[in-house]
Formats: C-alpha cells, sequence, structure tokens
C-alpha cells in the first residue's frame, strides 16, 4: 500500500520539475515511431496513457485487498499495477537525460517504490488451489447442481405419471365395481 501511495505521489510530483512529462509522452513516442501519425498508433497511445495513471491506485487497492485476506485478487491489482507502473516510469527516463534538471529524488523514489512493489508482488502468498484448481471446483458445482435439478424433475414426472396412472385405475375401478362381477361366489348369473 506504501509503494501505491509512492508512485501515485510522484506521479503527481514529476510534471511539475519535468515539464516534458505533462504531455502524452506516449503520443510522442507513437508519432516519432509511426510515419506520419497513424490514428491507429494514436488510440493505442491515448488509452496507454490512461491506464498508467492509475498505476499506483491498483498498487494501492492490491495492497488494501491482501490486508483484507483477499490474497488472489489483491495480487492481481498489485500485478496490474506495477506493470502500469513501470510503463509509466519508462517515459520518465528520456526527461532525466533533458536540459531542464529537477530533483533527481523524485524519480529515484518513484523506482523504489515500484521495486517495492514488485517485490511484494512477488511475495504475497495466494490460497494454495490454482485457478484451474478454482475453475474445476466451480464446473463440479454446477454440474452437481444441474444434475440435481434434472433428477428432481424426473422424480417429479415420475410422480405425476404415477398420480395419473392410479388415478385412472380407480376411475376404471370403479366401474367394475358397480357391477360387482367377482362378487358372485356361486357361479350364479
Amino acid at each position: 500500500m506504501i509503494s501505491g501511495v509512492m508512485i501515485t505521489a510522484t506521479r503527481l510530483a514529476i510534471p511539475q520539475f519535468y515539464p516534458s512529462q505533462a504531455t502524452n509522452g506516449w503520443a510522442n513516442l507513437f508519432a516519432e515511431l509511426s510515419n506520419g501519425g497513424l490514428t491507429l498508433f494514436a488510440i493505442l497511445a491515448g488509452i496507454v496513457s490512461f491506464l498508467v495513471q492509475f498505476g499506483g491506485v491498483s498498487i494501492f487497492i492490491g495492497g488494501l485487498l491482501c490486508y483484507k485476506k483477499h490474497l488472489r485478487s489483491g495480487k492481481e491489482f498489485v500485478g496490474i499495477g506495477t506493470t502500469f507502473g513501470f510503463a509509466d516510469l519508462l517515459l520518465a527516463i528520456p526527461s532525466l537525460g533533458s536540459s531542464s534538471a529537477g530533483p533527481i529524488y523524485l524519480v529515484v523514489v518513484a523506482w523504489t517504490s515500484l521495486l517495492l512493489a514488485v517485490f511484494a508482488g512477488r511475495h504475497i502468498k495466494g490460497p494454495k488451489g490454482s485457478y484451474a484448481g478454482e475453475v474445476r471446483k466451480l464446473m463440479t458445482g454446477i454440474r452437481s447442481r444441474v444434475l440435481r435439478q434434472e433428477k428432481r424433475k424426473r422424480r417429479e414426472r415420475r410422480l405425476r405419471r404415477r398420480r395419473t396412472q392410479t388415478k385412472l385405475t380407480r376411475g376404471s375401478l370403479s366401474s367394475a365395481k358397480q357391477y360387482n362381477v367377482g362378487g358372485n361366489k356361486d357361479g350364479d348369473s
């Protein structure tokens, strides 16, 4: 959680000292790489620029989830945050060599907090079950629920058939009873 706060704070402070970081660095990078600034690269740059803003926030959320014993989802958020944080800090490297030198400690703090987040993400001990085991358990539960419902429906159908058959047999017996054919023991008609 501390790494997420540190990355978020440095993310907000770096553009004040390095003005080149205030613009969309990904758009500049993709414009340099492409011929004529293709719109596909511009869209991709906009998406990446939007996502890297949430690197520190997602690390913080992941740390909070781990603290609340939601280890698997917390580890995923930390992984996503470190990926976006790394992508964001990659753009800070060219601005360090620029003529307007700002305080280097901000970049050092950002990289240190990113390394701490990666280290913490690697050492989060999640549940012993794997994702495949979780999916298998989920599918088994769904299958057993469906089978139970099918058995219940079959049982209800059988009971309905029996009820209708007993009603039919009772109806035919009552008409046979009215003549009392079997009640004549002497054989006289």
